[in-house]
């Protein structure tokens, strides 16, 4: 399914979690990633927001996401 989406600058910690927001067809959306250090999430951003946000494309472009709408990354499968 082609949808529009629009991937917000920047994150926020909840629990511990990096959260990136989205919007999705109109629609607000959340990407938890887990596995990065709150103290290293800034740098951890910074130097792969590109990739995340191919990566959260991907997840939305295949409808992968939880009973919520949560897009679930670890931060390890941007690493490898």
């Amino acid at each position: 399914m082609n949808q529009a989406v629009q991937i917000q600058d920047g994150f926020e910690v909840l629990e511990e979690k990096m959260v990136i927001r989205l919007i999705v067809s109109g629609l607000i959306m959340h990407c938890h990633i887990s596995g990065v250090g709150v103290n290293k999430m800034a740098a951890f951003y910074q130097n792969h927001q590109f990739d995340l946000e191919e990566l959260i494309n991907e997840r939305v472009e295949e409808e992968l996401w939880d009973e919520n709408g949560v897009i679930h990354i670890n931060a390890d499968s941007i690493c490898s």
